[in-house]
């Protein structure tokens, strides 16, 4: 399929996990793609962008042009670290919504955020899930086509377990291990995002998604032991004691304090499972990173779906048909 005739997507966040797998994903189904980044280098497959954009989300004044010519933003961006510096609400809120303002200056059309399972729940305890979902909220309002999604997790988390496994022997559970979720692949997320630019019914929705299989946190650490090959040394450590940290963190490592308040709101809450997608199976990831590949070769190496390399589902005429129709509805003055 020609790119011309498909919607033209910036894709901010794309040097991550998430965003690198639905960039990966759109470059493959022949969307026309503008990669915004610090480090082109840090890019999957630079080469195969239409374009890259260098800029920084958290300071408005370098993104001037980034949203010129494009039809849909899907943003990922955001921050999961122990560092100090630069912090959720730098990042998380403010630099996404730079891109919500830029992308409204534009007049982009669809605007894709990525928040988190549970959000209104969550927000109520960890600034994570309140900064993202005061950004949904946002892209709500912006007069804009949106696609919230929130997914339950991936499986760069759940390699957490892994590597726990890997490099400890043992795995240590936010209480008993008993909450159940349901994984997403970075690269199934690419394609139902790729299904969502062209399929006028997910617009303006939000979506709680999920991977194919569901696990207790238990049964992935199992999983993770299994695929070493070890036998499985799995502790529990109680929510209150993540709360007591998460409170000593505070005035030190606010970042630090926010992830506490994540991990513990997952140890409370006894399912966060989401609409299932997608077909690849955390089992075969964790076998790929038991010999030694990254996190992204290790997904790379799932095998691939028989329509991987076209837009997924029967309405795919359809609706690239309906796109080219509107385009040119607006371009004679009809809408």
């Amino acid at each position: 399929m020609n790119h011309r005739d498909l919607p033209r997507v910036l894709v901010a966040g794309g040097t991550g996990y998430i965003g690198g797998g639905v960039l990966e994903v759109l470059q493959q189904q022949g969307f026309w793609v503008r990669a915004l980044c610090r480090a082109p280098h840090r890019l999957r497959e630079p080469s195969r962008c239409g374009d890259i954009f260098e800029g920084h989300a958290t300071r408005p004044e370098t993104l001037k042009g980034l949203c010129q010519g494009i039809d849909v933003v899907f943003s990922s961006l955001g921050t999961r670290s122990f560092s100090r510096k630069p912090t959720i609400w730098e990042v998380d809120y403010q630099g996404n919504l730079n891109l919500l303002e830029a992308a409204k200056r534009e007049g982009v059309k669809h605007f894709i955020f990525v928040s988190v399972v549970r959000g209104s729940e969550m927000a109520r305890l960890s600034p994570i899930a309140e900064a993202r979902e005061k950004v949904a909220q946002a892209v709500k309002e912006s007069g804009m086509d949106y696609t919230i999604f929130a997914p339950t997790g991936f499986f760069n988390d759940m390699a957490e377990f892994f590597f726990a496994a890997q490099k400890r022997g043992a795995i240590r559970l936010f209480g008993e291990g008993l909450g159940r979720i349901n994984p997403l692949s970075a690269l199934d997320f690419g394609e139902e995002v790729a299904r969502t630019i062209l399929a006028s019914k997910w617009r303006n929705a939000v979506r709680e998604v999920g991977g194919c299989e569901t696990f207790t946190h238990r049964q992935i650490a199992e999983l993770a032991f299994q695929a070493l090959d070890k036998e499985p040394h799995i502790y529990s450590l109680s929510p209150w004691v993540i709360s007591l940290g998460a409170t000593l963190l505070r005035p030190f490592n606010y970042n630090a304090y926010a992830l506490f308040k994540f991990f513990e709101f997952i140890a409370r809450t006894p399912d966060v499972t989401g609409e299932v997608l997608g077909w690849r199976r955390l089992e075969d990831f964790f076998a790929n990173l038991a010999q030694g590949m990254s996190l992204v070769e290790a997904e790379q190496a799932l095998c691939p779906s028989p329509n991987s390399n076209q837009p997924q589902d029967s309405t795919t005429l359809e609706t690239v048909l309906s796109w080219q129709a509107l385009k040119l509805s607006v371009e004679i003055g009809c809408v």
